[in-house]
């Protein structure tokens, strides 16, 4: 075996786990909190109008379908209804709504640790180098769990901690090996770069883009607005 090509194709595949879980773990939720930053009280507005407009036509729908049933039935299905056919609107609001909060925090904590970034992004590829799961065979997969939370949670202590261990049982990558998962991992960082939320990040960027999406969504919630008039108006 070709100890220097082994040993740079490892290097090579190490950069590449290092990127993949910077997406997952540091990058997709700061993107998707901008977005939000941008746009999340919006979309729950544009929720709750959609739900509303569900209301009224269940309304509407039961007042034709059971005109001159006693009031009180009236109601009861009307209620019954509602929040049978509204459940997954419900649900979709207050999902929303958390990922709203979230949002906050996740932004609090990476303008709070802004300057250990570059220190926080070495010591987690240090770590990924000596333990990840891909490369060693680890006894407690809690090691590899404890540093992810760490870099999740800007702890750089016991990131440089667990850097320091010393795992030898290192998993037998062969040159054919590596170089395929190296195919592989190339592959699926495009793929997740494609997908949502990365591909927002030129967007945010942009202040024109941001101020085009944001007239979007507030035509969308006028339309839904007029409509909900319209409803009403035949309900009263």
């Amino acid at each position: 075996m070709n100890v220097n090509e082994y040993n740079n194709l490892l290097n090579k595949y190490i950069k590449l786990l290092f990127e993949k879980n910077k997406l997952i773990m540091r990058d997709a939720p700061y993107i998707e909190s901008r977005y939000l930053f941008h746009f999340g009280d919006l979309m729950v507005e544009e929720l709750k109008h959609n739900k509303y407009i569900k209301e009224l036509r269940i309304k509407q729908n039961i007042y034709e379908n059971y005109f001159g049933l006693k009031r009180e039935k009236e109601i009861k299905n009307i209620q019954h209804e509602i929040k049978k056919q509204t459940g997954i609107l419900s649900k979709q609001i207050c999902e929303l709504e958390v990922k709203c909060e979230t949002s906050k925090e996740v932004l609090s904590l990476r303008e709070k640790y802004k300057d250990k970034k570059d220190l926080l992004d070495s010591l987690f590829f240090d770590v990924i180098s000596v333990m990840h799961p891909s490369i060693y065979s680890l006894k407690r997969n809690s090691l590899w769990e404890r540093a992810k939370n760490a870099y999740l949670n800007y702890d750089d202590a016991t990131l440089m901690l667990l850097r320091n261990l010393k795992i030898n049982k290192r998993k037998d990558l062969n040159i054919t090996d590596l170089k395929n998962d190296i195919f592989l991992l190339q592959n699926e960082i495009i793929c997740m770069k494609r997908r949502y939320p990365y591909y927002l990040e030129n967007n945010l960027s942009s202040v024109e883009w941001i101020e085009s999406y944001n007239k979007e969504i507030n035509t969308r919630i006028k339309k839904l607005q007029v409509k909900e008039k319209e409803i009403f108006e035949k309900l009263v």
